[in-house]
Order: structure tokens, then C-alpha cells, then sequence
């Protein structure tokens, strides 16, 4: 059987964002964490560009606005940066329409000045996007969404409408024109890599056992399915650590092995995941 199979690498470059956005920090030691996403940034590209991959680039405004020069360095490696909200809001129903299409077109204006074109992928920071915002995505033209994962390694299309019932099945909704791209923690490296103790609990994984999940659920993908698209998630600050870049590059040597294997910026697997359903 022949095989085809993407490997899409992306990477949520929130830097400071995350901390002093949604945590409402002011910590120093925080902040420095964020801060260090900007070296991490820099020695993915550096990977990147020896292994000639693309990648997608999901980045916050507040990252364009807080660190232009690294990424007008992804703009001009031609990698594809998409939303991430501007200083990674979710989509909440405290907003209003108003405020929320405001951070959306914001952070849309931030891409567009430092790539030159709008962002067609899209990475919710956080939240649930509801029905308002998913028109507002669709309004402004956005390809697909990578938040969620219906199939660990087939894209789909997002629904609207679903209705819940706990005495009776659940109510599919109608499918609309934004395909999903499956996100799932267990390819990210924030629950392995950042360190966030709770309860007196120690989270962080070495890099062997994170290569050991990840290069698995590729072999799984390769061997048992033959096609699909294998989304994996990053963040600069946690991947960017030394003993965690030289384990991402074990894995994409690992993954470059096999026949019938691509790596690809986001939209374009979304893309030819729409032309084989028209």
C-alpha cells in the first residue's frame, strides 16, 4: 500500500502573551519564560531552514508587536503565520461582538503587516469558538481552524448548531466551509515541557519520553493507516530548551525515513483536503 502522509509543524509562538494575558501575571520569573520564546524562535528556524521544512506559525499580536524582528524572520523564511488571538484571548461570552471582532481584526492587521497577506489558519488561544465567532472567521475568510480533533489524523469540517441532549442522542448540526485540522494535547509539548506544579504534582517529562509518545503515534499513523496528516504543536518557550530541539530533530530525521512522507504548512493540507470533497 502506498503511503501519504503530512507532517504539518506548527508552532503557538505566544511568548509573553500567554502569561500576562489569560494568567494575568506581572512575575518576573513568569515573564522571563515568555521571554525566552524569542531565542527559542530563533533555533527553530535555524532547524527549519537546515532541514528545508516548512512550518505554520500561529502568533499572537502581542508577539509581532512585542518581537517584529524574529518574526519578520519567519514572514521571510515564507513559513505561514496564522491567528492566535492578540494577546491570547479566547473567544468568551463576556465579550460582545464588538470587543471581539476588534481583537480579531487587531490581530489580523498585526500578520498582514509584517507577511503581506491575512492569516487563513486559525488557533483558538483558549475558549470554545461558539457560533459568533466561527461566522467571523468565515466572514473574514479563513481556511480552517486547528483547535480540536474529531479524528486524531483526519482533517474535517466544523459544524454549527449541534444541540445536546442527555435523555437522548446527541444532534449533529450542519457542516460549514472552515476545515478542522486535528489539535490534541497528547501532540503538544506544553502538558510535557512547562512546568506548573498543582497539588504538589511534578509535570515535567524528559525528552526521551516525549520522542518515545510522539515517534509512536507517527509509526501508528504510518503503519496502520498509510495517509493522514500528523499535527504536531509547539511553543518556543517550551520545545526551544537544548535537550528538546535535539530530540525534535531525532523525530523529523525519523519521519523524513519514510517514503511517501511531506512536511507541509497547514493551509496547504487544507486545501487539498478541499478539492477531494468538491
Amino acid at each position: 500500500m502506498s503511503k501519504n502522509v503530512s507532517v504539518c509543524l506548527s508552532f503557538d509562538f505566544d511568548a509573553i502573551s500567554v502569561w500576562v494575558g489569560p494568567r494575568g501575571t506581572r512575575s518576573p520569573p513568569l515573564i522571563a519564560r515568555g521571554e525566552f520564546g524569542e531565542v527559542g524562535a530563533h533555533r527553530i528556524l535555524t532547524l527549519l531552514e537546515e532541514h528545508q521544512i516548512p512550518g505554520t506559525w500561529f502568533i499572537p499580536g502581542h508577539t509581532i508587536d512585542t518581537y517584529p524582528e524574529v518574526c519578520k524572520r519567519i514572514a521571510a523564511a515564507g513559513h505561514e503565520i496564522g491567528y492566535h488571538g492578540y494577546c491570547h484571548e479566547a473567544p468568551s461570552s463576556k465579550r460582545d461582538e464588538y470587543d471581539e471582532r476588534d481583537i480579531l481584526e487587531r490581530s489580523i492587521a498585526c500578520i498582514e503587516r509584517i507577511s503581506g497577506k491575512s492569516p487563513v489558519g486559525h488557533r483558538l488561544p483558549g475558549g470554545n469558538p461558539g457560533t459568533r465567532w466561527v461566522n467571523m472567521l468565515l466572514e473574514h475568510g479563513f481556511s480552517y481552524d486547528s483547535s480540536m480533533a474529531p479524528h486524531d489524523f483526519e482533517p474535517t469540517y466544523m459544524r454549527l448548531g449541534d444541540v445536546v441532549h442527555t435523555d437522548g442522542p446527541h444532534e449533529f448540526g450542519r457542516e460549514v466551509d472552515l476545515v478542522i485540522l486535528p489539535f490534541d494535547w497528547i501532540l503538544d509539548d506544553w502538558p510535557y515541557f512547562n512546568y506548573e506544579p498543582a497539588g504538589g504534582r511534578q509535570r515535567l517529562r524528559s525528552p526521551n519520553d516525549v520522542y518515545d509518545i510522539w515517534a509512536a503515534e507517527f509509526d501508528y499513523l504510518y503503519q496502520k493507516l498509510g495517509s493522514g496528516v500528523f499535527v504536531l504543536t509547539m511553543h518556543p518557550q517550551c520545545i526551544g530548551k537544548g535537550s528538546r530541539m535535539l530530540m525534535l530533530e531525532r523525530l523529523i530525521a525519523h519521519m523524513k525515513r519514510h517514503d511517501g512522507v511531506r512536511f507541509q504548512a497547514m493551509a496547504d493540507v487544507a486545501d487539498a483536503f478541499r478539492a477531494r470533497q468538491s
